[in-house]
């Protein structure tokens, strides 16, 4: 062990860096326990195994897409959504490409819709896919766990430290219960990156002591407001701008980009310090996000040099 980390005086800063490694731990993409993807897919003997989607958006949807193409015993059973013309629309698309085969199983009693509907469907599946606003996964997640399934759940798991916490005291429930658990961290499976990896494991390169990582954008959609529309609605139709369910774009989005620089560098951040603001996206209809950061992040010092 390197002395300088030997000889490091417990405080707040340790306890702060103990709870981002936690945090990130859970959240690079990894399965708890250590299984590789064939070994659940023979959890039940090869049969055919039911997935459920609770949040029927685009990801949702093409994350059931895909779930659906990976193996041949695999059946959609059961959805859940807020909105019952976004669970309606998703089923559609799944349909018509699914269309002549039996991966699409999903029944009018199937179909549910409102704040519980995910409980109803998670109890139908094997699997479960959690894609709806961030601001709901920590519950979902709990629920999922506690009610025996694999998970596969899109980031970020929360918008926020009780959020987080709810979701690292599942994932020892999870661990403990011989469940997986997958995180939508896809740039640990994209080859550019892992060729990247093995050059710096094989010290092709030299050690990293310094990065920036950007993700430029230029926004997503806006629902406009409609009327009789209750403010509950309005924002859950417009949740990438409403930090309590999306946590804005440095979590929601940049998230890959930084789980990149913890991958790469093999630690996580002691400590954050920056800023950010609004200057484009202005207007009510893009509701409290900032449209720009700038955050430093600082690294334990002896993994670095």
């Amino acid at each position: 062990m390197n002395n300088s980390k030997k000889n490091q005086k417990p405080d707040l800063q340790s306890s702060r860096r103990t709870f981002c490694k936690n945090t990130a731990l859970f959240t690079a993409g990894m399965m708890l326990p250590a299984m590789e993807m064939g070994a659940m897919a023979n959890v039940f003997n090869d049969k055919t195994l039911k997935i459920a989607v609770v949040g029927c958006g685009g990801r949702g949807t093409g994350a059931a897409n895909q779930a659906l193409k990976a193996d041949e015993n695999v059946e959609l059973v059961a959805m859940a959504d807020a909105f019952e013309d976004r669970l309606n629309g998703s089923l559609q698309s799944l349909q018509k490409e699914f269309e002549g085969t039996k991966k699409v199983n999903v029944k009018e009693k199937n179909k549910f819709v409102g704040f519980d509907a995910y409980k109803k469907a998670i109890d139908q599946a094997d699997v479960v896919i959690l894609a709806t606003p961030p601001g709901f996964r920590p519950y979902h997640f709990e629920y999922a766990i506690n009610a025996g399934k694999h998970v596969f759940m899109e980031k970020p798991v929360a918008t926020d430290v009780p959020g987080i916490r709810k979701v690292l005291e599942m994932a020892k429930v999870a661990k403990a219960n011989k469940l997986n658990v997958v995180v939508g961290l896809q740039r640990h499976y994209q080859n550019n990156y892992i060729a990247m990896e093995e050059k710096i494991n094989q010290n092709a390169i030299g050690k990293i002591i310094s990065g920036q990582v950007y993700w430029n954008s230029g926004g997503v959609w806006v629902n406009p407001r409609r009327a009789g529309q209750s403010e509950m609605e309005y924002q859950m139709r417009n949740w990438y701008y409403f930090n309590w369910l999306c946590g804005d774009h440095i979590l929601e989005q940049h998230i890959h980009n930084i789980d990149v620089a913890n991958w790469f560098i093999g630690e996580y951040p002691v400590s954050a310090q920056g800023m950010g603001g609004r200057l484009v996206r202005t207007g009510s209809e893009h509701g409290e996000i900032f449209d720009h950061h700038f955050v430093e992040f600082k690294y334990p010092t002896w993994d670095l040099v």
